[in-house]
């Protein structure tokens, strides 16, 4: 009816519905990455052994576990960080970007954030390669105190 009287038609409900689509897939992306970097950095795990006996007293130690111990893991807890980081800020842009959209900035803006946390990552990965490089130089070495 309305391409007769010479108007265009209108499809403003797909777009409506494909963005908050896309506004909760962010969501439930952020608050899974939010989640692992609380729960990898907030843990601990605590073990206690019996080296030895000594009469009827047996000897314990207790040793404990964290993120920081693992270079793997510290990657894996500042990743998750910098993915958290980068969704809440694309939220933002989603929620709040049409207002600074300067002649099509905003997805101009979206990539340089996207390239921003690709070299991110790249960095962060060659400094665990080159912590690893050194610990396994070490390690052969035999620099190692208190290896196995």
């Amino acid at each position: 009816m309305a391409l007769q009287n010479g108007e265009k038609a209108a499809f403003t409900g797909y777009k409506a519905k494909s963005s908050w689509t896309l506004l909760g897939l962010r969501l439930v992306a952020f608050l899974a990455a939010a989640a692992a970097t609380l729960v990898m950095a907030l843990n601990k795990q605590t073990k206690t052994l019996v080296v030895a006996t000594i009469g009827t007293t047996p000897v314990d130690v207790t040793l404990t576990a964290k993120f920081q111990h693992t270079p793997a893991f510290v990657f894996f807890v500042i990743a998750n960080g910098l993915v958290s980081i980068h969704n809440l800020v694309m939220i933002l842009v989603d929620l709040f970007g049409s207002k600074f959209n300067y002649k099509g900035l905003r997805f101009a803006m979206i990539a340089i954030l996207d390239m921003v946390l690709l070299l991110a990552f790249v960095i962060n990965f060659y400094q665990v390669i080159h912590i690893y490089i050194i610990y396994i130089n070490m390690h052969v070495c035999g620099l190692v105190i208190g290896g196995s």
